[in-house]
């Protein structure tokens, strides 16, 4: 069978993208002002402080965006800043900020395997059942602890 140049193209296309899904994925890191205002972060969001942890955060993805980083640094930032938001619309039972926060999110934090520390697939594990839970917003806050990587927690 003759493969043409188009299909052949698509191949080496599909080819590179799956071979990119298992590739982990990690960020750069982070300067140490940043490093320390994420930490910050991550203690609010432990704390179920969830819009402060958001706003502990927003600087640095405003920094990596001026910064000229790579997008999806900045991107994988604001996923980590949805993932707060979400939180904080469950427990406000704002069931339309829950689902558009879930939404939004995803594509920006699935393939990567940590984020700065962050156990970004256990992360996405914990949040599904608090979209799932977006119409009655009911749903413990057990569990709900930002995962950090074995060895670096």
């Amino acid at each position: 069978m003759k493969v043409t140049s188009a299909e052949g193209c698509m191949r080496g296309f599909i080819g590179a993208m799956l071979e990119r899904e298992h590739v982990p994925r990690e960020p750069a890191p982070l300067s140490p002002a940043q490093q320390e205002a994420f930490l910050r972060g991550v203690d609010l969001y432990n704390a179920c402080a969830w819009w402060e942890a958001h706003e502990a955060w927003e600087g640095v993805w405003i920094d990596l965006k001026a910064d000229a980083r790579p997008g999806e640094e900045a991107r994988v930032m604001q996923g980590l800043i949805q993932c707060a938001a979400l939180l904080f619309n469950h427990r406000r039972g704002t069931t339309r900020g829950v689902r558009n926060q879930w939404i939004k999110l995803q594509p920006k934090l699935e393939g990567w395997t940590s984020a700065w520390g962050v156990d970004v697939p256990t992360l996405l594990d914990r949040l599904r059942p608090f979209a799932e839970d977006a119409d009655a917003c009911e749903r413990p806050y057990v569990d709900v602890g930002m995962p950090m990587m074995e060895d670096e927690a």
